[in-house]
């Protein structure tokens, strides 16, 4: 699991078995007094939530997080490039 970007209560994350996958996406966990939730958005073509793995957010709370997606896209992605060229990445607090 490689930490991309810490973003308010989120953490904005890729797994290694993603690298598997045709379509770029993170995953994006929120933990709270022992409580997570986690969901998975696509970042190609389009920044879109993968609905089947929403997790227990609200929509208030999923549109939040894709605008902070949008806001800090290219970040993720050129934190995803090191990644999957296997190279360290070090999360960005912001």
């Amino acid at each position: 699991m490689g930490k991309l970007l810490i973003l308010k209560n989120y953490i904005f994350l890729v797994y290694g078995s993603d690298i598997l996958e045709s379509k770029k996406h993170i995953h994006v966990t929120y933990a709270h007094r022992g409580f997570k939730r986690s969901c998975k958005f696509w970042l190609e073509p389009e920044i879109e939530i993968d609905y089947g793995k929403k997790g227990n957010f609200s929509e208030v709370e999923l549109n939040e997080i894709k605008k902070l997606i949008k806001e800090n896209k290219e970040i993720l992605l050129d934190q995803l490039k090191l990644f999957y060229d296997g190279k360290p990445v070090k999360a960005i607090r912001k």
